[in-house]
């Protein structure tokens, strides 16, 4: 899981019985390697063999790049649907929606040749890259892909190195004598873009849309969020809203953007609204956890530097860094609404769970885009408070997807209500061994759902070091 080199090699062949120009002229031994895997790892059906390189034309995989090219870039979503496959790992991938398949696996080059089903799935600075061998041989294959993996790799690296075979490919062509390709024109309007063309395209495509075809109304949304939102708040809209409630959910921020000037709306009711007569405690308890918290992040700075942690690692020790000043007990509950003040304003995305914003004075207010079960809002609460704790922009969306910044979000707020190390105290016996209604009483003295404790126990006191 840790970060790793992503290369794709490729040896030129001749093939002069293959008939398509493009194919013969591409023809190549090609690898792709991840750190010290191979994606290309394969079992030949003929001699029972196995081997790290296929024999294909590089054609079909250089334009599936340049289609996809804004997507590769892009496009977290597929991170949700792969992290919901299993609560680790990455699930089978031949479960995934066909348009995302068709946008981040590398199979999805097709054809008629076999291509590793690795996907590509950038998040940021990083991007996730996931790969799954075949149960059995295609009947019209003479391969089958053997090798599974998840890695992560700079996302420059991969951008890096797709480029390079594309622009491989088409010097290939050129001194071929093959011109005049889809290839060739689709990878010249990539890049004659100019950068406000290519921003426009990259925030399509985080919005799971084709930036060459897509409704209007989309589009004066699309730019009317990127002048009036910031860059954070515009990036996490991006990733999780519905295109189809894509105005409605903009007109929504803004309209609670507006309300800033306010602490938390009289009109608003929520039964884990903190009441006006609770705000001065509030204040004082979040004023006195962030400050202490704030003076010490440098040694949990130390604590990290010079190592990747996962999303999840990082977000469980901020939680364990910001509990030890309130709590003396990870038994105890935690009171997450004494120092988040909070108010529902209903929205028809669900994937937008809360906007969070400081109000004149510098204090916390988080706004639910939906009545939720008390878990559920606690849970969203506590994602609110790592960003008035450890972020330092003062609005941020709290949403359904599933990049390593909510991801971190959600690591913290599990951590925070409910402890691993407490969970496995007040569990009567081993974690692995605990019952439905057990991790249910341990819910209910947390406060929060059983899923989030059957989480814990499965990540936190379940993992084989």
């Amino acid at each position: 899981m840790a970060d790793a080199a992503f290369k794709i090699a490729w040896e030129w062949e001749a093939a002069p019985s293959v008939r398509a120009a493009e194919h013969r002229a591409t023809w190549a031994r090609m690898e792709i390697r991840i750190g010290d895997e191979w994606a290309t790892l394969v079992e030949d059906r003929d001699s029972g063999s196995a081997r790290h390189s296929l024999y294909c034309p590089l054609y079909p995989l250089a334009e599936w790049i340049a289609y996809n090219w804004w997507f590769l870039q892009s496009d977290a979503r597929p991170s949700g649907v792969l992290a919901r496959l299993t609560d680790i790992g990455a699930g089978d991938v031949r479960n995934l929606p066909r348009e995302q398949r068709d946008r981040h696996s590398i199979r999805a080059s097709g054809d008629g040749f076999a291509w590793p089903d690795l996907w590509i799935v950038p998040d940021g600075n990083s991007t996730r890259l996931v790969w799954q061998g075949d149960l059995a041989a295609a009947p019209d294959w003479p391969i089958r892909f053997l090798s599974s993996g998840e890695r992560r790799v700079d996302s420059e690296e991969i951008q890096l190195e797709l480029g390079r075979l594309v622009s491989a490919v088409l010097t290939r062509l050129a001194e071929q004598g093959v011109t005049g390709t889809a290839l060739e024109k689709e990878w010249a309007e990539i890049r004659e873009m100019d950068a406000d063309e290519a921003e426009y395209a990259k925030a399509a495509a985080r919005l799971g849309l084709d930036p060459y075809s897509m409704p209007e109304e989309y589009e004066s949304t699309i730019l009317r969020a990127a002048d009036s939102l910031p860059a954070q708040v515009f990036g996490d809209f991006l990733d999780a809203a519905d295109p189809a409630l894509m105005r409605e959910s903009l007109d929504w921020i803004l309209r609670i953007r507006a309300d800033g000037e306010r602490a938390v709306p009289k009109r608003a009711k929520h039964k884990n609204t903190v009441p006006f007569e609770g705000l001065a405690r509030m204040e004082q308890a979040y004023g006195n956890l962030t400050d202490a918290v704030r003076q010490t992040r440098g040694e949990l700075d130390v604590q990290v530097k010079g190592r990747r942690r996962l999303p999840w690692q990082l977000g469980r020790m901020q939680a364990l860094h910001a509990r030890s000043f309130v709590e003396a007990s990870l038994l105890a509950k935690f009171d997450v609404q004494g120092y988040v003040s909070s108010a529902t304003s209903s929205v028809s995305d669900r994937a937008l769970h809360a906007l969070g914003r400081t109000d004149q004075r510098g204090k916390p207010v988080a706004v639910l885009g939906r009545r939720s079960r008390a878990t559920a809002a606690r849970f969203t609460l506590a994602r609110c408070l790592w960003h008035f704790i450890w972020d330092d922009d003062p609005y941020f969306l709290v949403t359904s997807a599933y990049t390593d910044r909510q991801k971190i979000e959600r690591a913290f707020a599990a951590e925070l209500l409910a402890p691993a190390e407490g969970i496995a105290e007040l569990l009567p016996g081993e974690p692995q061994e605990a019952s439905q209604e057990e991790l249910d009483e341990v819910a209910q003295h947390y406060g929060v759902s059983s899923m989030v404790v059957s989480h814990q126990v499965r990540n936190q006191l379940m993992v084989v070091s």
